[in-house]
């Protein structure tokens, strides 16, 4: 059982390829949850990730606001993935950007296919789930003044 602090864990990186000069962020982090409703269907909820235990997923999300008076464009955004959870294939994908990942702590980065790690033998392989150290997200804009967002991604907890 471990327990999460938005603020120590994930941290994310701002940075704007246009004039902005303004970009609030905000993060949450949520485990989710099955629960069998009235009808006995399941449905899956979210909920504080105060205490998450082994196998359990972690929904990390970060909320963004354009608070500057103008568009921005090629906003980038990164977030890196915390080394006690291995990332859920696929939860980054967002429509209208352009996702790519590092297994190199966030010194490349790449598509997900062509994402890649070097083992200890020297030799060059595919990187798995379980090595992707950041995500980063690309919005090509324009993200309107006053415009909101959400980005996240999800991850199983070692």
């Amino acid at each position: 059982m471990r327990k999460f602090s938005p603020l120590v864990t994930v941290l994310a990186a701002l940075s704007l390829g246009s004039f902005a000069n303004a970009l609030s962020a905000t993060q949450t982090i949520e485990k989710e949850k099955t629960v069998i409703t009235d009808d006995g269907s399941t449905q899956i909820i979210r909920t504080t990730a105060d205490t998450v235990v082994p196998g359990e997923t972690i929904v990390y999300t970060l909320n963004f606001v354009n608070d500057d008076g103008q568009a921005a464009d090629n906003l980038v955004l990164t977030m890196p993935v915390p080394e006690q959870v291995t990332f859920v294939e696929g939860s980054a994908d967002r429509p209208g950007t352009v996702v790519v990942y590092s297994a190199d702590s966030g010194q490349s980065f790449a598509t997900r296919q062509a994402t890649m790690v070097m083992t200890q033998a020297g030799e060059v392989r595919a990187a798995g789930a379980d090595d992707i150290t950041h995500v980063r997200w690309t919005i090509p804009g324009p993200v309107a003044a006053g415009e909101t967002g959400q980005l996240s991604f999800a991850a199983k907890l070692k």
